[in-house]
């Protein structure tokens, strides 16, 4: 009972060992495993973002390869683009490839793209995916050589045709939006033909794209990366291409790591001491007797029978069939119990008890001499001896042998009958040999 009562007020503290390793073990892993996908999800955004450029890029040819046809002045409409026509004119008619062009950025962003609107040079007509007041009052201004060559100075397009490679394409930096209030970014595509600027293609940006993309990140990979310029143990920096201003942030939260593994630690802790115990209980059953806690026979015999050196006790209750037949079993059961507790208070944390029989023990003592298992005998002897137990006067016959290289059948044979020369001596004795 004292072992138990020990091991339950020691079970908290050992929970909370058990607990801070794993936290920290945790920790440190999920915090390595984040970091890795922090640059793989940098790597596979800033891939997103030029197969965006691509995309864009690709509908310059659509553009060119569209044919005009004749529009009077009005506003039209198909599906969500609408086409705006100021003067009477030739106009392409754009709309299949403006949605189409949609549905791939949508997929690529998560469905982050605000509007997607082709300007033509001279502003003639202008298409919309959708119509917004904001790009309405702008559109009337845009004329040849106005509001759109600006655009195209301010973001570094002009004569872009003469390159075979760098951006002829640009991320501008976030802000927000006059009229929606929509923090966006906008991507400027202009359309050459003849060194002369054609069309202007604008794609605004939903500026939470980053937040949205790492969300659905996460939410695979069971990750906590975050778009905090601040409060991160870890972060990356990262221009976006052809963009200059506005890099962006991908980081990692101390907080959210502790707070990710905090419960599958608790709850791996309990598991652990409790198979911990359920194990040493079920070990314990298998090698030990339950009325004396010293080991069964069954299970340390095989031992016993593979070594070859001895220093041995067998330790034989005296006249303990009267004991049974007189006050009950269950008294015979106590008997033993307090027996077993006076052997266990004689002997060394390494020497091995064993329940051998009903009232019968043997206790094996490594690195011991004959003489000292003879006082070792005399000890147990004289404390079982001691004082009554149970109000009876309870004594033990013991027989003993200190042999080397010697098989365990020999040993018994022999200290067996070293403990019927002890009871037939008159019993509340010890003979060693």
């Amino acid at each position: 009972m004292k072992k138990n009562n020990k091991d339950t007020k020691n079970r908290p503290i050992l929970i909370l060992k058990t607990f801070a390793l794993l936290f920290f073990v945790f920790s440190s892993f999920f915090l390595i495993y984040n970091i890795y996908h922090l640059e793989k999800f940098k790597l596979r955004y800033i891939a997103r973002i030029q197969d965006v450029y691509s995309y864009t890029r690709r509908f310059g040819s659509y553009y060119n390869n569209t044919p005009e046809v004749y529009k009077a002045e009005n506003h039209y409409k198909t599906n969500n683009v609408s086409l705006i026509v100021n003067t009477a004119s030739k106009v392409k008619t754009l709309s299949s490839g403006i949605e189409k062009l949609r549905s791939q950025l949508n997929k690529l962003t998560n469905n982050n793209i605000w509007t997607i609107a082709v300007f033509e040079n001279p502003a003639d007509y202008a298409h919309f995916d959708p119509i917004r007041p904001e790009y309405l009052t702008q559109f009337d201004k845009y004329g040849e050589n106005s509001v759109m060559h600006r655009i195209v100075q301010r973001e570094g397009l002009a004569n872009t045709y003469q390159s075979f490679y760098g951006c002829n394409i640009k991320l501008t930096e976030s802000y927000v939006e006059t009229g929606s209030k929509t923090k966006i970014r906008t991507l400027y595509y202009p359309i050459y033909n003849n060194k002369h600027l054609d069309a202007l293609v604008a794609v605004d940006i939903k500026n939470n794209i980053l937040s949205k993309c790492l969300q659905h990140y996460n939410a695979n990979y069971l990750t906590v990366l975050n778009s905090n310029k601040k409060g991160n143990i870890y972060k990356v920096k990262k221009l976006l291409p052809c963009s200059q201003l506005n890099p962006i942030y991908i980081g990692i939260n101390l907080f959210s790591i502790f707070k990710m593994v905090f419960f599958p630690a608790l709850i791996l802790s309990f598991l652990s001491i409790y198979f911990k115990s359920y194990l040493i209980k079920k070990k314990h059953a298998i090698q030990r007797d339950h009325m004396t806690n010293f080991y069964r026979r069954d299970y340390y015999e095989k031992k016993l029978l593979k070594q070859r050196d001895f220093n041995i006790l067998i330790i034989d209750i005296d006249n303990f069939k009267k004991i049974n037949d007189t006050y009950g079993h269950e008294v015979g059961d106590d008997v033993i119990r307090h027996i077993a507790i006076r052997i266990n208070n004689c002997i060394r944390k390494k020497d091995i008890p064993i329940r051998w029989g009903g009232e019968e023990f043997i206790i094996s003592f490594p690195e011991m001499n004959r003489q000292q298992l003879y006082f070792k005998a005399k000890k147990i002897c004289q404390s079982i001896a001691s004082s009554p137990i149970l109000e009876l006067n309870i004594t033990v016959s013991i027989g003993g042998i200190s042999s080397t290289n010697i098989h365990f059948n020999d040993v018994y044979k022999a200290a067996d009958k070293a403990l019927y020369h002890s009871k037939n001596n008159g019993r509340n004795q010890y003979t060693i040999i």
